[in-house]
C-alpha cells in the first residue's frame, strides 16, 4: 500500500471550504484511529491527513489567467461513446454547444449497444418484460443502484437508439441474438466491429458540427466553474499552447470524460482488483478526470470498491482469442490445480482467474468439446462467450493461431502450456470421478454440466485466458434526471453525467444478460442529459432531427 503523502494535508478550515470534495470516499480514506475515550477535542486544532491527491482541492483559475471565453449553452465534457451522442442531440435540438475533447479524436472502447423497446426489434416480434429485467438487474446491483435511474435507460433506450438509427442512415446496425443489442460489422464480419464503430461515433460528430455544435479537440476541462450558489456555470479547459478557455454554460455542463481505470492511484482506491491487470484501451486517457473535478465541486461520488469489467474477451495476448471462455470446462492454473466454481458469472470467473499465479487459468476439455457447445447447452443468466457463430471453423482458426493448444495426451498439454504435471494429473483424475457422479462435490458446478465435461478422449486441448481491463462503470451520483448530486442528494446545479463516469447504476456486479449495457446507457443517458438540461427530457425524440 502506498504510503501517506505529506503534500497532501489541509486546515480543517480548507477541508470544510472545499464542501463535500471528498465525499463518496468511503472505503478510501485512512480509518479515525482515535481511541474510544478521545472525544476528538485536541483534534480540532490539527491538519486533517489525506490520503489521495485528488482529495487536495486545486485553486480555481484565476480570470487574469483566461485567454479566451465562450459563451455557449451546453457544454460537454468528452468526446467518446456517450459525448458524441450528447453532442448531436443538443446541437438538433437547437442549443449552442460546445465540446472540449481532451484527446485529438473521438476516443471510445468496445462496439455494441443495448436498447429496449427500439422499433427494428419490435417490428421482429421481440417483447419485453422491463420490471422483470430491472428486478434481475437490481439482484446484481446489491441495492447500490437508482432505481429510477436504471428504470429511465431500460424505458426511453428503445426511443434514442432510434433516433440515433434515424440520423445515421449510412450506417446499419445488425440486430443481436440477445434480443435488445446492436452492433455495427460489414459482410458478417466480426473483426469489423470496432472500426466500423468508430466510423458511427465520427459521423455523429460531423452531423453535430453540421447542426452547429463547436468541438475543441485537444483542449481538456481542468476545472468546473460555479456560482457563489455552488451551482456550476462553466468549465475552463487547456489548449494545446497551455493557454485556459473558459466556457459559460448557462444551459448546463455534461460530464461524459469516461471512467478512471488509466489512473493508477484512482484504481488502487476504487477498483484495486483492476491494479497490474492488462488494459485493452486503445489509449490510457481514461484518468478520472470527471470523477476528481465533479468531486472538487462538491459532488457525491460511488462508493468504493467501483463496478468493474474485467473480462476475458477481446484479449490481449497476441495469439488472440478463442470461443467459448464462458463454458464451465475445468479450469486450472499453473500449479494444475482446480481453484474455482467454473459455472460462476462471468466477471466472478474472470476475478477467480485474476487471482490466480500470474493471472493465468486454463480451460481443459477433450475431444467432445463440441458436443454440448456447438448446440448452446451451457446455459447462465448472467455469462457470455458460451457460443459462437461458426463453432468447428471458430476452434480449428484458435488452434492455428496458437490460442488453443491441442495435445494426444494429458502429460503433453501439461507440458506444453506450462503446468505443473503430476498436479495436473491428480485434478484431473478428480475430475473425471465428479463428472462420473454427476455431481461436483468439491465446488457445486451444476451437475447436469459436470456430466458433459469428462476429459477421457483424446486429443485433449486446453484454452489460455487471463483477464483484461475494459473499464469501471462506477462514479458521480445522479438522480433520474441525470443532475449530478451532493451528499445529501440534492443536486449540485448544473452539472450533469453519462456514460462510465456517472455512478447511481451499477452495483457489485456487471449484468451481462444486458448485453452492451455500458453503451447502451452511454448513448440514452447523453441524449437524455443535454435535453434535461435544455428542459425538454420528458419531450419524445421522434421529431428531433428531422
Amino acid at each position: 500500500m502506498k504510503e501517506l503523502s505529506r503534500r497532501g494535508f489541509l486546515t480543517a478550515a480548507a477541508v470544510t471550504a472545499a464542501g463535500a470534495a471528498v465525499a463518496g470516499m468511503a472505503g478510501c480514506s485512512p480509518k479515525d484511529t482515535r481511541l474510544p475515550w478521545d472525544t476528538g477535542e485536541q483534534k480540532k486544532e490539527e491538519a486533517v491527513q489525506t490520503r489521495w491527491s485528488w482529495e487536495t482541492k486545486p485553486e480555481p483559475i484565476a480570470d487574469g489567467d483566461i485567454a479566451e471565453t465562450i459563451d455557449t449553452e451546453i457544454c460537454i465534457i468528452g468526446l467518446g461513446s456517450s459525448g458524441t451522442t450528447a453532442a448531436l442531440a443538443a446541437a438538433q435540438s437547437g442549443a449552442k454547444v460546445t465540446v472540449l475533447q481532451k484527446m485529438e479524436k473521438v476516443q471510445t472502447n468496445g462496439w455494441c449497444v443495448a436498447a429496449y423497446n427500439s422499433k427494428k426489434f419490435l417490428e421482429a416480434g421481440q417483447t419485453y418484460d422491463l420490471p422483470q429485467i430491472y428486478a434481475d438487474f437490481a439482484n446484481l446491483s446489491n441495492g447500490r443502484d437508482n432505481p429510477r435511474a436504471v428504470n429511465l435507460f431500460l424505458r426511453r433506450s428503445g426511443e434514442v437508439m432510434d433516433y440515433i438509427i434515424r440520423q445515421t442512415p449510412e450506417h446499419t446496425p445488425v440486430m443481436l441474438e440477445s434480443g435488445h443489442t446492436y452492433g455495427w460489422f460489414i459482410n458478417n464480419d466480426m473483426a469489423t466491429r470496432y472500426e466500423q464503430f468508430r466510423l458511427l461515433l465520427n459521423t455523429m460528430v460531423e452531423k453535430a458540427v453540421a447542426a452547429g455544435a463547436n468541438i475543441m479537440y485537444e483542449t481538456p476541462a481542468v476545472r468546473l466553474v460555479q456560482d457563489e450558489s455552488g451551482r456550476v456555470t462553466g468549465v475552463v479547459g487547456q489548449r494545446k499552447d497551455k493557454s485556459y478557455v473558459k466556457i459559460n454554460a448557462s444551459k448546463g455542463v455534461l460530464m461524459a470524460t469516461g471512467d478512471l481505470s488509466d489512473d493508477p492511484e484512482m484504481l488502487e482506491c476504487f477498483a484495486p482488483m483492476l491494479q497490474g491487470v492488462q488494459t485493452m484501451h486503445g489509449a490510457p486517457c481514461n484518468t478520472g478526470d470527471g470523477h476528481k473535478m465533479g468531486l472538487w465541486a462538491g459532488a457525491a461520488m460511488d462508493e468504493g470498491p467501483h463496478c468493474i469489467m474485467m473480462h476475458f474477451d477481446p484479449t490481449w495476448m497476441p495469439e488472440g482469442g478463442a470461443p467459448y471462455s464462458g463454458i464451465p470446462w475445468l479450469r486450472v492454473n499453473l500449479k494444475g490445480e482446480r481453484f474455482a466454481n467454473e459455472d460462476l458469472g462471468y466477471q466472478s470467473v474472470v476475478t477467480s482467474v485474476r487471482l490466480q499465479p500470474e493471472q493465468t487459468a486454463f480451460q481443459i476439455t477433450d475431444a467432445n468439446w463440441a458436443v454440448h457447445a456447438a448446440k448452446g447447452d451451457y446455459k447462465h443468466p448472467n455469462s457470455h462467450s458460451r457460443a459462437t457463430t461458426n463453432p468447428e471453423a471458430d476452434w480449428q482458426d484458435a488452434i492455428e493461431r496458437g490460442a488453443i493448444v491441442k495435445a494426444d495426451t494429458l502429460e503433453e498439454l501439461a507440458d506444453a502450456c506450462g503446468i505443473e504435471k503430476a498436479a495436473f494429473l491428480k485434478t484431473v483424475a478428480r475430475y473425471n470421478e465428479l463428472a462420473e457422479k454427476g455431481v461436483d462435490e468439491d465446488f457445486g458446478v451444476n451437475g447436469q454440466f459436470m456430466s458433459w465435461n469428462a476429459i477421457k478422449q483424446p486429443p485433449f486441448y486446453a484454452v489460455k485466458r487471463m483477464p483484461a481491463v475494459l473499464s469501471t462503470v462506477s462514479g458521480l451520483k445522479i438522480n433520474e434526471k441525470l443532475e449530478v448530486v451532493k451528499p445529501d442528494g440534492e443536486p449540485l446545479g448544473g452539472l450533469y453525467a453519462s456514460g462510465n463516469v456517472s455512478g447511481s447504476y451499477y452495483g457489485d456486479d456487471y449484468p451481462l444478460f444486458i448485453t452492451g449495457g455500458s453503451h447502451g446507457r452511454a448513448w440514452t443517458f447523453g441524449v437524455l442529459a443535454v435535453r434535461s438540461a435544455l428542459g425538454k427530457l420528458d419531450e419524445p425524440l421522434d421529431t428531433l432531427g428531422a
